[in-house]
């Protein structure tokens, strides 16, 4: 997913977001989500989903037994 993206975007396939989203990104179970852009908003990952951040996600990060690489920024809202 590249460019801006207006409210929530729900993953249920292995993904790479590079643009800007302004809401939530939620993450399903057995999907590998890397967030190289921007979230203002929060990542949800479901357990079995594995999630790395190396962009900036401006809110909370949800992911009880969920796999997390952060070497980007998170950061509370």
């Amino acid at each position: 997913m590249a460019g801006i993206h207006h409210g929530d975007l729900r993953l249920d396939r292995d993904a790479t977001v590079s643009g800007i989203v302004s809401g939530g990104v939620f993450v399903a179970a057995g999907c590998r989500v890397t967030i190289s852009g921007m979230v203002r908003g929060d990542v949800v990952a479901e357990a079995g989903a594995t999630v790395d951040i190396t962009g900036i996600v401006s809110g909370a990060l949800h992911a009880d037994g969920a796999t997390v690489h952060v070497t980007g920024i998170v950061s509370l809202a």
